[in-house]
């Protein structure tokens, strides 16, 4: 007996037959943005977001959960970007992940994601140097700024609710602790953790092992 045959024995055909046809209307819709985005394999659950197509770089085999937000920001409030938005190849994102490109974002293959996983490298508001923002002004009135690009390197593991800021660079093979936010570097083959993310164990290829960091070494 077939998985949507089973459903239908124990739900009933009219409770399957949304399902299929949704699914169907997902496979359509991944099948047209993989040509568009030249990204072959791309998969997405429910209800994405997708944005900014022309200032994306997408490998092979990109999957994701429900309620992805993908965008490269090329215009808000009258403002004008040209974003660079490139990801590699197995990416695997969680349900409700967004990633925001106002200059620029590199991915590299192999990112696994958690959910309600947040990579942005921008912020409303001007917040440093001249021409900072007003508080009496509404916040989604602001201009948006960008104080530095994001970068993550290959094989990256982000947990649940982290969040990576403007300005960071995630080396190789790094673990980031759910709820953490990167603000700045956080070394290849490293474990990081808090907010902002600091490092708690690195991988030591001789023992085979992922060793505590002492505070005196983190400083």
């Amino acid at each position: 007996m077939s998985r949507h045959t089973e459903f239908a024995a124990e739900n009933g055909w009219p409770q399957m037959l949304p399902r299929v046809a949704s699914g169907a209307f997902r496979r359509l819709r991944d099948s047209l943005t993989s040509r568009r985005l030249r990204a072959p394999e791309f998969r997405t659950g429910r209800h994405p977001r997708l944005l900014g197509l022309r200032h994306m770089r997408i490998g092979r085999n990109f999957s994701a959960g429900d309620q992805l937000w993908l965008e490269a920001v090329v215009f808000y409030r009258g403002q004008r970007f040209t974003p660079e938005l490139e990801l590699g190849d197995d990416i695997s994102l969680s349900d409700n992940v967004h990633i925001a490109c106002l200059n620029r974002i590199t991915i590299g293959s192999g990112l696994l994601a958690g959910s309600r996983v947040l990579i942005s490298d921008h912020s409303h508001g001007s917040y440093h140097g001249p021409n900072q923002s007003d508080p009496a002004t509404l916040p989604a009135e602001r201009i948006l700024t960008s104080t530095g690009d994001v970068h993550i390197g290959r094989n990256v593991w982000l947990g649940d609710g982290v969040a990576v800021l403007a300005g960071s660079n995630i080396g190789d093979g790094a673990v980031i602790g759910a709820n953490s936010v990167v603000t700045g570097t956080i070394p290849a083959n490293s474990i990081a953790a808090g907010a902002p993310a600091r490092v708690v164990r690195q991988w030591n290829a001789e023992r085979r092992e992922w060793l505590p960091v002492t505070r005196a070494e983190r400083a």
